[in-house]
């Protein structure tokens, strides 16, 4: 892809996700280690975004499904909740 292009792209991806800055998640991350660090601790960031902006993780990593604190939505659902038929 040309650079205008991907530009372009990446402009359009970023409307739809907030980048949430360290400072904001930063108080989260022991709640966040509690709740899956002994799962996968690499997914003790995504949950401390999540608690910070009081939202919920869309993936289908079900190392998720191990913790509490936020919610997990599968492509599966997502789909299911778009689906108009």
């Amino acid at each position: 892809m040309d650079p205008e292009r991907v530009a372009k792209f990446v402009d359009l991806l970023f409307q739809y996700i907030e980048v949430v800055p360290a400072s904001k998640f930063y108080p989260y991350i022991e709640e966040a280690d509690a709740a899956i660090g002994e799962t996968d601790p690499d997914d003790v960031l995504y949950v401390a975004c999540a608690l910070a902006g009081d939202a919920a993780i869309w993936s289908d990593d079900t190392d998720f499904d191990e913790q509490d604190v936020v919610e997990v939505y599968s492509t599966t659902d997502v789909i299911g909740i778009f689906d108009t038929r």
